[in-house]
């Protein structure tokens, strides 16, 4: 027969339990928490190993109540932290600072207390989140683009697009860059979609709105994204005239300052045009999820009125001049005539 006190050694003997993988998603550049929780206890010893497929490195210890760090792996130096006051609680999460793609791994988190010992293991997946879309008409193609993201991202367009070009590439940092340029489409507007596991972003271009401009002023709208974080109004695709936030807009840039009577999400009023500032005038604007963009092609025409009137009173005061002059060498005749005939009768 087992004696109780052969039951409370049964008990209290060593134990290891293992548990299953979590998934944890940090951000490139950011801070991030590795979970871990174990029985709380005395005499707590912890281990935060990374486990690559050659060698494990050492990234966090934690034993005598207080940090172990000798044998710490110098890539993880001055960026990891435990929660000190809290592992008496059973907490020995682990806080990485300044995420890098050499993160990405499987972690093993070790906790030894009298009473047993714990495995818990967490897969870290570092993502760089999809943050501008960018999309825009360019000759005879509307271009998508996005930069700066990991993992791989895939791009597709929405009315589909059968007969895309596409082009993936990596930098040396092992970010990718995504380009993909279809036919354009002036008369529907187009949205491409930029994702990732972590998150996908989307940029729409609405069809192009011709307008001819008679005169030096006129006033153009852009689409509303409520709530919107930036946007801004650009000339050509490329130059910047005006940008905003919901605070208000920024200044104008110096070459735009004297065309600008009033700039706003809603409506940009331009004054002054010339024929010179024919182009393509587009509206960006950023929410925390997507950009829309509207393109207006302004034709500007000169006033010819002016002119005209212009031309017809020189015309006409150049008339009167003749005309005065004219009348001036005549008098003058007659003036001279008369006298002669007077000294004529005189002799």
């Amino acid at each position: 027969m087992i004696k109780f006190s052969q039951v409370l050694f049964l008990l209290n003997a060593v134990w290891t339990l293992t548990r299953g993988d979590a998934d944890v998603f940090c951000q490139l550049g950011q801070s991030c928490i590795l979970p871990c929780s174990f029985q709380a206890g005395d005499e707590a010893v912890i281990h935060w190993i990374q486990q690559p497929e050659l060698t494990k490195k050492q990234v966090h210890s934690f034993f005598h109540h207080k940090d172990q760090l000798d044998q710490q792996d110098a890539r993880f130096k001055n960026r990891t932290s435990m929660f000190h006051d809290q592992i008496s609680k059973g907490n020995a999460s682990l806080r990485l600072t300044g995420v890098i793609l050499e993160d990405e791994g499987r972690y093993m988190c070790y906790t030894s207390i009298l009473a047993g010992k714990e495995e818990f293991f967490v897969n870290l997946k570092v993502y760089a989140p999809v943050q501008d879309v960018n999309i825009q008409h360019l000759g005879n193609e509307i271009i998508c683009s996005s930069d700066g993201i990991y993992p791989e991202p895939a791009l597709f367009w929405t009315p589909d697009q059968t007969d895309q070009k596409i082009r993936l590439t990596q930098t040396e940092q092992k970010l990718y860059s995504i380009r993909s340029s279809v036919p354009s489409a002036d008369s529907m507007d187009v949205t491409c979609t930029v994702s990732t596991p972590a998150g996908r972003r989307r940029a729409t271009l609405e069809s192009t709105v011709h307008e001819n401009i008679l005169g030096t002023e006129t006033s153009i709208s852009c689409s509303n994204l409520t709530p919107f974080t930036m946007y801004i109004w650009r000339f050509n695709h490329s130059e910047e005239m005006v940008r905003g936030t919901p605070q208000g807009p920024h200044s104008p840039t110096e070459k735009w300052q004297q065309h600008i009577v009033e700039s706003s999400l809603e409506k940009l009023t331009l004054k002054q045009l010339q024929p010179n500032l024919t182009g393509i005038y587009t509206c960006e604007v950023w929410s925390d999820q997507e950009t829309s963009v509207k393109s207006f092609f302004l034709h500007v025409t000169e006033d010819n009125n002016m002119n005209t009137i212009g031309i017809i009173v020189g015309v006409v005061v150049g008339v009167l001049v003749v005309v005065g002059v004219a009348v001036v060498v005549a008098v003058c005749c007659s003036r001279n005539k008369s006298k002669k005939k007077q000294d004529n009768s005189v002799l």
